[in-house]
């Protein structure tokens, strides 16, 4: 209607999305370290745009539908046994969230794999991030 994007009048939606594991970026000049977030992780924010020079060691991401789930995975250090990145949006990813898995899928271009319930909701979580392919397991 206006003829712009949402970004660029400055139009962002709260945080929900969360990250936690083995992956470090650059978010507005500040290196953010995953792995020394605790159990609550780093919050995606809203504004994706501001992440630069990703890096990691791990051999995949796992996008998990609900909260609990990841808090448990968090609390248990999952991604030291299995070296990885694990992602929350707290049920329907929002936009920042899906926009920083696809980030992540063509910066360090590994799989995404997804834990979800096995029900209507659960599918269509995992049909939702948009560009980028993920194996689903459901719970």
């Amino acid at each position: 209607m206006v003829g712009c994007t949402r970004t660029s009048l400055n139009v962002v939606a709260s945080d929900r999305g969360v990250v936690v594991g083995r992956v470090s970026f650059m978010e507005d000049g500040d290196l953010i370290d995953c792995t020394r977030m605790g159990v609550g992780g780093k919050a995606i924010p809203s504004l994706v745009d501001k992440i630069t020079d990703i890096h990691s060691d791990a051999d995949f991401v796992l996008l998990v539908e609900k909260d609990a789930a990841f808090s448990r995975l968090a609390e248990d250090r999952f991604y030291n046994e299995y070296p990885c990145i694990i992602v929350t949006g707290k049920g329907q990813p929002d936009v920042a969230t899906r926009l920083f898995l696809k980030k992540l899928k063509v910066s360090l271009n590994i799989p995404i794999l997804g834990l979800f319930d096995s029900d209507p909701h659960g599918l269509k979580v995992s049909q939702n991030p948009r560009g980028v392919h993920v194996c689903v397991h459901g719970l």
